[in-house]
């Protein structure tokens, strides 16, 4: 069987795309506010009592905001650039953007509890961010 693009299939996904950029667009505007914001506007004293340099508050604390960071994976880079540019690390961008993958979906949380359980959740979780928070250490030593 022929699976031909027509003018219809064409246009269906034309809108498709559209639909999904109208979704995108102002999460990613946002981000990139966001990341400006940082990068301009935040003071060096401010992001210095925050990030610091004491590696072992700053790389969990990283984490943690990105768990709980309420947005999408490619709305983090901007943010997580803004951060290198005021002066963190690696270590502090990985453990930013991996912490977001972990905390990335509540619809997928709640898919996964439903399934495996809480107990397998919080384990997953656990576990999940202390490997991120190794790794973000790592990244910092190796780079």
């Amino acid at each position: 069987m022929e699976n031909k693009i027509t003018s219809h299939k064409t246009r269906l996904i034309t809108l498709g795309s559209l639909k999904e950029l109208r979704t995108l667009l102002p999460i990613f505007l946002i981000a990139v506010f966001l990341s400006v914001l940082i990068e301009y506007y935040l003071p060096e004293a401010v992001f210095n009592s925050v990030l610091g340099e004491n590696l072992i508050i700053v790389l969990p604390v990283a984490t943690i905001l990105g768990i709980i960071f309420p947005i999408p994976r490619y709305a983090t880079y901007p943010i997580a650039f803004a951060l290198m540019l005021k002066g963190a690390g690696y270590g502090v961008a990985f453990a930013l953007i991996s912490g977001e993958v972990i905390g990335e979906s509540v619809v997928r949380d709640i898919v996964e509890i439903k399934y495996f359980g809480k107990r397998f959740f919080i384990w997953r979780f656990l576990i999940s961010a202390i490997l991120i928070i190794c790794g973000a250490f790592l990244v910092e030593a190796i780079l």
